[in-house]
């Protein structure tokens, strides 16, 4: 079988500290069984064509794309000449963030197809803003932002809802449609109510399934509270962590939230929502307590995981959550917004614990629970490993995504004979 992937990673021999993590260490143990081939978009000037591996790579241009939903007559030509030249027996599209789906839609693409679904829009529109006060909003807005509304949460939001719109065109089109979690299938069972629905697994990147179990160490007045997002964005929540930081310090003067990613980085150019995060650290006199660490590669990631006595993910939407499952299987007690597909991935109270998204108290509250009680942290550490170590196996995600293809496939025929 040959499988073609449309998607927007690029695998690299180097350790990446991009998005969409998961999809490399899938490529490589999936090509053991196929013939796979990865269609992404780079730097280039025309479409180049590589190995990683054991794996075909086209790599073509980005500017002949349209930034977001929708591809240009260039791309869908590009892509449909190399669909051509590999002929493929499926075509497997990784997301809906950027425009690789809608060249299906297009018509450009004439072989069995089948959409991943990662993250989504449309939904996310509804809790961009994070549970933010329309005050707080208000505060977030300065010279550089009136300057040029374009940087204003108002106009990002408008800017999410419209590349929804796009995305839900797309959406609609697949007869083939495969999902991370029961949240997504209850979202896609009214957006596309025709399609037929796979369930998928979400592998993650080797290192984390290699890690040592996080330890419990002895709590002082300098804990270690780690959070994780891929940008300073409002639905991710930062605000929430920061307060409930602001709440725990009283009790520990010396506590350090550890923030990973692309978080406040570029002094000169934050935007409106970071540098309001960064008036919260002021306000509440946390510049000693908070510690931006920048993007970081899986080792590292691990690493500050093993060294943090919990890990939260304050996020007010997630269709999966590669942040959780990534602090689960490393083993580090995690607390969670019972948000999204979020509560799927650990039983409340014994994988994981779980607030309202808005309720910074009770996140707190959580937090120092989990320091005060050894036998609780060391039981979410054991227990929510075992999860992880279970539902994200690699021989059971690779066996997982083998069937997809062949059912697709499957289904492709069984159709075309009617």
């Amino acid at each position: 079988m040959k499988v073609l992937w449309l998607s927007n990673s690029a695998f690299v021999s180097e350790k990446t500290k991009v998005t969409g993590s998961w999809l490399q260490p899938m490529a490589e143990q999936i090509a053991s069984f196929i013939t796979l081939v990865n269609i992404t978009n780079g730097i280039v000037e025309k479409p180049i064509l590589g190995n990683f591996k054991n794996i075909k790579q086209w790599i073509i241009p980005t500017k002949a794309s349209n930034y977001g939903q929708d591809a240009s007559v260039e791309t869908c030509s590009i892509v449909k000449d190399i669909i051509e030249k590999e002929k493929p027996d499926l075509v497997h599209i990784w997301g809906t963030e950027n425009f690789w789906a809608s060249i299906y839609r297009k018509g450009c693409i004439d072989v069995p197809t089948f959409l991943d679904v990662q993250g989504l829009l449309a939904p996310y529109t509804e809790y961009y803003y994070g549970g933010m006060s329309i005050k707080e909003i208000f505060q977030s807005i300065h010279m550089k932002e009136i300057l040029m509304p374009s940087r204003t949460l108002f106009h990002k939001k408008e800017v999410f809802r419209r590349r929804g719109v796009a995305e839900t065109a797309n959406i609609k089109v697949f007869k083939h449609i495969a999902y991370q979690s029961q949240w997504v299938k209850n979202y896609l069972l009214f957006v596309n109510p025709k399609a037929k629905l796979y369930p998928t697994r979400i592998m993650l990147r080797s290192s984390f399934y290699d890690s040592v179990q996080w330890k419990y160490r002895e709590v002082d007045d300098a804990p270690v509270v780690f959070s994780t997002c891929s940008a300073a964005v409002s639905y991710k929540g930062m605000h929430i962590i920061i307060k409930s930081i602001s709440l725990l310090k009283e009790k520990y003067p010396n506590i350090k939230l550890k923030l990973a990613g692309n978080i406040n980085v570029g002094q000169r150019l934050l935007d409106g929502y970071s540098v309001f995060l960064n008036s919260l650290v002021e306000k509440y006199n946390l510049k000693s307590n908070v510690i931006y660490l920048g993007a970081l590669n899986e080792n590292q990631i691990i690493e500050q995981l093993q060294n943090s006595n919990v890990c939260v993910i304050p996020s007010f939407i997630e269709t999966y959550c590669l942040a959780f499952a990534e602090s689960m299987i490393v083993g580090t007690p995690t607390i969670a917004s019972f948000a999204g597909a979020m509560p799927e991935l650990a039983e409340n109270g014994r994988e994981a614990l779980f607030y309202n998204s808005v309720d910074y108290y009770a996140c707190a509250g959580l937090i120092d629970r989990v320091l005060q009680d050894k036998e609780l942290a060391e039981s979410l550490s054991k227990n929510g490993r075992l999860r992880r170590m279970k539902e994200n196996d690699k021989d059971a995600c690779v066996k997982t995504q083998l069937e997809i293809y062949k059912e697709v496939l499957s289904n492709e025929h069984n159709q075309s004979n009617i």
